[in-house]
């Protein structure tokens, strides 16, 4: 059975590049009938919050991403000890005694001679006794694994192909902090194994790592799972996706009003292009058609644009308008809008089509909502101009007799007045509008007089109409 995991570290809130990979695992996983594990990587204690893991879970469950198995690799010390003793006892591992001063100096050596640093290995043939006396003096220790000198290590990447690299790159690390904490090559490869995990997703910047815990799997007995390293996400530059391009968490996409549904669709766009080259998937699709051998090689370029168009087509098309007042409730309670159910839904219905996110809807939508705002001078001379106190006076009597229920009749209304008065069209439109709205562009009058309930449009009128009566005197 094909089983995945998606394993972030409690450090930060959920990155677009993670919450992808969360995706691409999620997706292949149940595309094979297969099961997902989410597990926190917490092993890294100064930077690990719990706030943060609290934060990364409810992202994911909005996200729509549902794992079969849980797991702390905090809560599994005991298990991961041992195994390093077992590496211990085969000779695979040993103790380094090796001061971090005496590591910096290496490190300065090989840059001075302009190679890569690898360890020098210094500790790799301690004899037992000279082991039990640096231990007998305490003298702290880290635990290396013993890289064999030489070694191609050779694996095929489900998305980037083959790829070897030789052990005497990177020679003996560390597996074991000389706090006693395992490092993450070590504990990876533990869980992994332990859990079944059949196929590694992940970013390819994890490809250096990854022929160091195939020898740790190796050396343990354990199954090599089959890899697949993602690319990375590039920014509209074409520079790694960063805070610089502006927002790159899913929270902060979510407090913006994007979908779930609409991010989800995207990021799988970002680096995987459907066999049917349909863009606006749901879930149940995009389970059905994901495959990682479909998966492009090459860095994805997130656009904003194309995200916000798709939440777009979500917020018009795919949800149903109870499914969008429901979502986008918060939003317009947080502006301070007070409404009904029943108006709400009889609102968009109308007018989902005027914002591309939920963010966008409570000034998208006031209109429908705020009776009182500003009468300025401004706008006074400007319905002046338009002859607006004739025009909103008929425009009162017609509704008072006919209550337009639609925008077909409200154009008629529209009509009938403009015939009545021998005015221009313009002039009825503008001045319905900046006596509905106080603004000269927004959501369709038609639509907006077609939902108001009649007493709300005749207390607008009212209010402009005292006005214009007021700066005449």
């Amino acid at each position: 059975m094909v089983k995945t995991r998606f394993a972030p570290s409690p450090t930060g809130f959920l990155h677009l590049g993670n919450a992808r990979t969360a995706i691409f695992s999620y997706l292949f996983a149940k595309h094979h009938g297969g099961k997902l594990v989410l597990r926190i990587e917490d092993t890294d204690r100064e930077r690990s919050k719990k706030e943060y893991e609290e934060a990364l879970i409810e992202d994911l469950r909005w996200l729509g991403i549902e794992w079969d198995e849980f797991y702390r690799q905090s809560e599994r010390f005991d298990i991961y000890k041992q195994y390093v003793q077992k590496l211990l006892d085969s000779g695979h591992a040993y103790e380094c005694f090796c001061t971090p001063e005496e590591l910096e100096k290496e490190r300065q050596e090989a840059q001075r001679k302009g190679i890569a640093y690898r360890y020098s290995g210094k500790c790799r043939n301690l004899s037992k006794e000279e082991v039990e006396k640096l231990k007998s003096q305490g003298r702290p220790f880290a635990i290396r694994f013993r890289v064999p000198d030489g070694k191609d290590i050779v694996f095929n990447d489900l998305v980037k192909g083959p790829i070897r690299i030789n052990a005497d790159d990177f020679g003996d690390f560390v597996i074991v902090r000389s706090d006693g904490t395992p490092t993450y090559n070590f504990v990876v490869v533990v869980d992994d194994a332990l859990m079944g995990i059949t196929h590694v997703v992940r970013g390819e910047d994890h490809i250096p790592n990854t022929p160091k815990q195939i020898l740790i799997y190796e050396a343990l007995g354990f199954k090599v799972p089959e890899f697949a390293h993602l690319p990375v996400i590039l920014g509209p530059d074409r520079s790694k996706l960063s805070k610089r391009h502006g927002a790159v968490s899913v929270r902060n996409y979510r407090q913006e009003g994007i979908l779930p549904e609409a991010l989800f669709n995207y990021l799988c766009l970002l680096g995987w292009t459907p066999p049917n080259d349909k863009e606006i998937l749901s879930k149940e699709e995009l389970i059905d058609l994901f495959d990682l051998k479909d998966v492009n090689s090459a860095p994805a370029v997130f656009n904003r644009e194309k995200l916000l168009w798709m939440n777009g087509v979500y917020i018009r098309e795919v949800l149903s308008v109870e499914e969008l007042a429901e979502r986008i409730e918060p939003f317009l309670k947080e502006a301070g809008y007070e409404f009904d159910r029943d108006y709400l839904i009889k609102v968009l219905d109308l007018a989902r089509d005027s914002f591309e996110t939920l963010k966008e809807a409570p000034s998208k939508l006031e209109p429908f909502f705020v009776d009182d705002f500003p009468l300025s001078e401004e706008l006074l001379k400007k319905l002046s101009d338009l002859g607006a106190q004739e025009i909103l006076k008929v425009v009162s009597q017609e509704i008072e007799k006919t209550s337009p229920s639609n925008p077909e009749e409200v154009k008629a209304l529209a009509k009938n007045v403009q015939k009545a008065l021998g005015v221009k069209p313009k002039n009825i439109w503008q001045s319905l509008r900046l006596a509905m709205t106080g603004k000269l562009e927004g959501v369709g009058i038609d639509v907006l007089l077609s939902v108001l309930p009649k007493d709300r449009v005749l207390y607008r009128i009212n209010r402009v109409l005292s006005a214009l009566e007021g700066a005449k005197a």
